[in-house]
C-alpha cells in the first residue's frame, strides 16, 4: 500500500531521475574552459544508450559558446560505448562515434589522456567491475579533465522512509538490474581513492514521492535527499596505472574483482596497441628475425 501511494504521487517525474540538464551544464562548462588549450575537444559516454546525454552536451556547449560570445572554438567530438544494435544505429545517425566493447572487462579503445570530459550517467549502479571502470576513467581522461557521474542516491528521502517502515530501498533491490548503490560519502571514497580524482561539486535531481512542481525545488535545496546523485570530479596529475597503483588495497578484498591478483585484467589499450605491432592479424606472433630466433634457441624455446 505504501509503495502504491508513493508511485502515484511521483507520476510524471521519472525523466528528472536522469539529471540531464545538470550533466549537460557541467560538461559544457568544462569543455569551454578546456577550449583555449586544444584544437579539438572530445567527450565520452560509456553506456551511452541512444546518445541523449552526449547530444545534450553538444547543444549545451554550443549554447554556452553563444552566450559568452566565443566565435572561434574547438570542434567537439562525441564518443560513446554501446552494444545494443538499435542504440548503436541511433548514435551513428546522430554523428556519435560508437565503439562496442564490454566496459567491465575489455580495454576501451581510446588512447591514454584522450578525453576532455567523461560522463557516466545511470551506469555504475549496474556494474560489478567498478575498479576496471575507474581504471579506464583514469587512463583515458586528460589531467584536469572532468569525470561526471550520475547514480541513484541510496540516501534519498524516499529510500530513508522505506527503510523506516521496514521496506527495501529502491536504489538496490534483489530483483532488479542494480548491483551497487551509492551515497555521496561512499562515492567520494571510491572516486578519490588513490588520488586519481578530486571531488569538485554535487547536485541532486528529483525528489520522490513528490510531484514535479515540488520535486524540482526540493532537490535543489536538499540535494542529499534527492532521488539522483550527480557529482563532478577533476582528474589529478597522478598518471600511474590505476590497477597497479591500487593493487595492494585491491588484494585485501576477498571478492576476486576483475583486475585483482585473483582475477587479473587484460592488457590495457596501450599495451594492446604495442602487442598488435608484433602480432599478425590472427593474433599469432609474427615471424621473428634471424637474431631473435637465435636468442630464443639459447633460452630453449621451440621453433
Amino acid at each position: 500500500m505504501l509503495r502504491k501511494i508513493a508511485y502515484s504521487l511521483k507520476k510524471g517525474t521519472e525523466e528528472l531521475n536522469y539529471g540531464r540538464p545538470i550533466i549537460a551544464g557541467w560538461a559544457a562548462r568544462a569543455l569551454v574552459d578546456a577550449a583555449p588549450n586544444t584544437s579539438d575537444l572530445h567527450i565520452l559516454d560509456p553506456g551511452c544508450g541512444h546518445g541523449t546525454d552526449l547530444l545534450n552536451c553538444r547543444q549545451a556547449y554550443s549554447d554556452l559558446l553563444e552566450r559568452e560570445d566565443i566565435l572561434a572554438a574547438p570542434r567537439l567530438h562525441l564518443h560513446g560505448v554501446e552494444n545494443y544494435p538499435p542504440y548503436v544505429e541511433d548514435c551513428k545517425q546522430a554523428g556519435i562515434h560508437v565503439e562496442s566493447v564490454d566496459i567491465e572487462r575489455d580495454p576501451w579503445p581510446f588512447a591514454d589522456a584522450s578525453m576532455d570530459v567523461i560522463i557516466c550517467n545511470q551506469v555504475l549502479e549496474h556494474v560489478k567491475e567498478v575498479f576496471w571502470m575507474f581504471a579506464e576513467f583514469s587512463r583515458i581522461l586528460k589531467t584536469g579533465g572532468r569525470l561526471i557521474l550520475g547514480t541513484p542516491n541510496l540516501a534519498s528521502f524516499h529510500n530513508r522512509m522505506l527503510l523506516l517502515f521496514g521496506q527495501h530501498p529502491t536504489a538496490q533491490q534483489s530483483f532488479s538490474a542494480h548491483v551497487r548503490s551509492f551515497t555521496l560519502p561512499d562515492q567520494k571514497t571510491l572516486a578519490e581513492k588513490g588520488g586519481f580524482f578530486r571531488f569538485e561539486k554535487r547536485a541532486g535531481s528529483n525528489f520522490y514521492p513528490f510531484p514535479p512542481f515540488m520535486s524540482k525545488p526540493l532537490a535543489k535545496v536538499l540535494p542529499g535527499m534527492a532521488w539522483g546523485l550527480f557529482t563532478c570530479y577533476e582528474r589529478t596529475q597522478n598518471r600511474e596505472p590505476y590497477l597497479e597503483y591500487m593493487a595492494e588495497e585491491l588484494a585485501d578484498l576477498e571478492t576476486p574483482f576483475y583486475g585483482s591478483p585473483q582475477n587479473p585484467a587484460r592488457k590495457s589499450y596501450a599495451q594492446t596497441l604495442r602487442t598488435r605491432k608484433t602480432t599478425g592479424p590472427s593474433g599469432k606472433a609474427s615471424k621473428r628475425t634471424g637474431s631473435s630466433k637465435k636468442a630464443a634457441r639459447k633460452k630453449g624455446g621451440r621453433k
